[in-house]
């Protein structure tokens, strides 16, 4: 799990091509640092092309690690939206009915490219009126140049 957060108040995560245990645990540490922090944040999830679904198991991890009180309570205060970016149809439909039954604690978006991700976060960003060191024109464009190879 890499967190790219040179942009912040606008977190990225870039995950490996495969959930596992291991990637699941560095999510988990990687947000304790935000959580820290204690500012409010957006947060771009991005996969790369060839991500694979994760199996069950790893669902649960990262369900459980979403749904823990800390987590929800953290996700709740500081984060202002999450857009997850996957271009397989397939997840993005399961994602969307896994949201229509659980309520996430922060208004979340699961799109097929990087760049509606993008919008969404920084739209959010905007509306929450939170500041940054670049224009977000300048923030979408250096992003999209960055990830847009592996994404």
């Amino acid at each position: 799990m890499r967190f790219i957060d040179d942009y912040f108040p606008l977190i990225v995560t870039v995950s490996a091509n495969k959930m596992d245990a291991a990637e699941v645990q560095a999510l988990s540490e990687g947000f304790e640092k935000y959580f820290l922090r204690g500012e409010r944040y957006a947060l771009l999830n991005t996969t790369p092309r060839d991500f694979q679904i994760p199996d069950n198991s790893v669902r649960m991890l990262i369900s459980q690690w979403i749904n823990h009180p800390r987590v929800r309570d953290f996700t709740k205060r500081l984060c202002v939206g999450a857009a997850t970016v996957n271009r397989n149809v397939l997840y993005r439909v399961a994602f969307n009915v896994v949201m229509a039954f659980q309520k996430p604690a922060t208004q979340m978006e699961c799109v097929a490219n990087l760049e509606q991700g993008l919008d969404f976060c920084l739209g959010r960003l905007k509306a929450e009126r939170l500041v940054t060191a670049k224009p977000l024109d300048l923030i979408r464009y250096e992003l999209l140049e960055q990830l847009r190879p592996i994404t």
